[in-house]
């Protein structure tokens, strides 16, 4: 979808183009899971949450749920923040989240069933807002970069426990959370106007003192679209929310006020001391990080440095499927870069900074709670995705080069796993093979050659998109006969064969050299010594002797054959 609007006087047409150009959607790489998948399996995680998390913090109870119930059932408690004399909260943060707590009790009444019904329904509300938020976040690194990244950041989000406790919590910072990751994901799709209007409706209806957090977004606002939009943008979406809030502390208050100047008036101004209630260390957030992610905060603290690793060894966590479009923008005849090379860095460190701008804001504050850091916990997630992939190449491309060349190359084979299927035969020890989670990668597959079994063989699953488990091949029987399709005729096309070879190895090999032909074709990958049966003693192959069993053992070689290349094979001839 393309954004439609009309320039505005005074914008150069480049600047245009190129907003409008990063303005549409794209589908995620074809590796990474949906969206539509992310959110359910996202939903679950927090649904979950929804049932089973506690209530952290006491200000949830009573300056939000108790307020709540009030509005909805006539009784509750009352804080401070919420007399007309001080009007520190909005009425309307409360009115967004009646209609889920709401709804049961006009059903089954307003007895215990009805308002536990209405308090889990709320519950379950915040959590399929949070999940809707980060699957969007998560769609946008997927389009953006590695499936690697956008699965690692799917991961993350479902098994923290900051996050479990974060979501569907009824506090303004758990909404702002949800405001700044919506912002986020328009970020990296290249669109201001979800920026803009999350950052104003997460600061606004939310948490105000978060504006701090979408300041690096604010500054991205300001290059990538046309000044005069974007700030017309903003006052319209500042006038349309602040006359929202104040027209409802109006009524529940009786009197004109604005609540978020009376906040803001009291805690950052200078009206009031926060630190009333509490003043905690410098270490208190990262104390509190480390027991919600574990060994994430430490990721997501190190990506700056991790990414200057990565660009400097010219590593990439870009191959979205906007890296590869090549399309010049607008007038300015400009590359997106942003998803290749280090342009892929940049933005990323772009959408994760609000993380390291309000760690160190309210770091300094000495008034200090859990929640307070709830608003970047997603981007913990993110940042430390980013930093695990990029650690894993940086990993990877340290060991190649320790490694020979060719055992570089070799690795680098069974770890990518990119190209054609390589298959690894078998003839007679076809019944030995422990399963395909033993194959080192995707690409890897199992095939038989003819080898003197004459009953019938498996065969590999038809491919999902030909029918998967629903395929009926034509080459099964349940009369265990030979089917010929089922295995190869010759090892031609085997690029690694696992056999039984008899020692020493310039003996007679029948099995090598009736099916594999010329043994100078292949090179030994692994050997390791195998009892042969039908030459050792009952005894002594049945029950292990030290020294008696290895002596009177007749040993053969479990081996592993690797096909050599055309030129490793005509220089072993020669």
């Amino acid at each position: 979808m393309e954004l439609r609007h009309r320039k505005p006087q005074g914008t150069a047409g480049g600047d245009d183009g190129e907003f409008r150009r990063q303005s549409r959607r794209v589908p995620p790489t074809a590796a990474a899971i949906s969206a539509r998948t992310a959110f359910v399996l996202l939903a679950v995680a927090r649904l979950f949450s929804a049932a089973a998390n506690i209530i952290h913090d006491c200000d949830e109870t009573y300056n939000y749920l108790e307020p709540l119930h009030f509005l909805l059932f006539g009784s509750g408690m009352q804080t401070w923040e919420y007399s007309p004399q001080f009007a520190l909260r909005s009425y309307l943060y409360l009115l967004l989240h009646a209609p889920a707590a709401g709804v049961p009790s006009l059903l089954l009444g307003t007895s215990r069933t009805g308002k536990l019904a209405g308090f889990y329904l709320l519950k379950a509300a915040l959590g399929l807002a949070s999940a809707g938020t980060e699957a969007w976040l998560y769609h946008a690194v997927a389009v953006r970069y590695r499936p690697a990244v956008a699965h690692s950041f799917l991961l993350f989000l479902g098994v923290s426990s900051g996050m479990f406790a974060a979501a569907t919590s009824m506090l303004p910072s758990t909404f702002t959370m949800y405001a700044l990751t919506a912002a986020a994901a328009g970020m990296l799709e290249g669109r201001p106007v979800p920026v803009i209007l999350a950052a104003t409706v997460g600061v606004v209806w939310g948490w105000c003192v978060a504006g701090l957090a979408f300041l690096p977004y604010a500054l991205w606002v300001l290059v990538a679209a046309p000044l005069l939009y974007a700030v017309g943008l903003l006052l319209l979406s500042l006038l349309a929310t602040l006359l929202a809030l104040v027209l409802v502390d109006r009524h529940y208050y009786g009197a004109w006020t604005v609540s978020l100047w009376n906040f803001v008036r009291y805690n950052v101004v200078g009206g009031g001391d926060s630190a009333l209630y509490g003043v905690e260390g410098p270490a208190f957030y990262l104390r509190n990080g480390l027991n919600n992610f574990q060994l994430l905060l430490p990721l997501a603290l190190l990506l700056p440095l991790v990414a200057a690793a990565a660009a400097a060894n010219k590593s990439s966590l870009g191959s979205g499927s906007s890296s590869s479009s090549g399309k010049r923008t607008g007038g300015a005849g400009r590359r997106d870069t942003a998803s290749s090379g280090g342009g892929s860095w940049v933005r990323l460190l772009v959408c994760v900074s609000p993380l390291y701008v309000w760690l160190c804001a309210i770091t300094v504050l000495p008034h200090k709670e859990e929640r307070f850091l709830y608003v970047v916990y997603p981007l913990v997630c993110l940042a430390a995705a980013a930093s695990f992939v990029a650690l894993l190449d940086l990993a990877r491309s340290a060991l190649a080069a320790m490694l020979p060349q060719r055992a570089a190359a070799a690795l680098a084979r069974l770890v990518v796993g990119a190209g054609s299927p390589i298959a690894v035969c078998t003839g007679a020890e076809w019944y030995r093979f422990p399963s395909a989670f033993f194959l080192p990668g995707q690409r890897y597959r199992l095939q038989f050659i003819k080898s003197g079994f004459s009953g019938l063989l498996p065969r590999q699953f038809t491919a999902a998109e030909e029918g998967g488990t629903r395929a009926a091949p034509p080459h099964f029987n349940d009369r265990n006969q030979e089917e010929p399709a089922n295995y190869w005729p010759s090892s031609t096309n085997c690029s690694y064969v696992v056999t039984l070879r008899d020692v020493p190895a310039d003996e007679k090999q029948p099995f090598i050299d009736a099916v594999l032909g010329n043994g100078m074709q292949w090179e030994t990958v692994a050997a390791l010594p195998f009892v042969d049966n039908l030459r050792s003693p009952r005894l002594f192959r049945a029950f292990y002797l030290p020294w008696l069993s290895q002596a009177r053992n007749r040993h053969m070689q479990y081996v592993l054959l690797r096909r050599r290349s055309t030129a490793d094979a005509r220089q072993q001839d020669a």
